[in-house]
């Protein structure tokens, strides 16, 4: 039987119902920072108060589309052979750079 690989909307899809509940969340923070964006902008743009409304919901409009496209770029791909990946690196690898002056 061929089975297909999973799809990015749910980021974390194979890790059972977590999926639902990060994808839920990333959502839930990008309406809250879009609306506090409109509601700064709807009532305290014109007199360029409670500025600090801002740059909080800008944050909370764009990570989560930050946090979106990490995890979907962190699944694994179907066609990714074990064989000739390179092996992580694990905590007990030493990496040494010398630089000559």
């Amino acid at each position: 039987m061929d089975q297909k690989p999973p799809t990015a909307p749910a980021a974390a899809r194979g890790r059972g119902g977590v999926g639902a509940a990060v994808d839920a969340c990333l959502v839930a923070a990008a309406m809250a920072g879009a609306s506090l964006l409109a509601w700064w902008a709807l009532a305290f743009h014109p007199s360029n108060s409670e500025l600090w409304m801002v740059p909080v919901g800008l944050v909370l409009a764009c990570t989560p589309a930050v946090v979106y496209l990490t995890l979907s770029f962190s699944q694994p791909r179907a066609n990714d052979d074990p064989r000739t990946s390179p092996p992580p690196l694990s905590s007990s690898t030493t990496v040494v750079v010398v630089v000559d002056k």
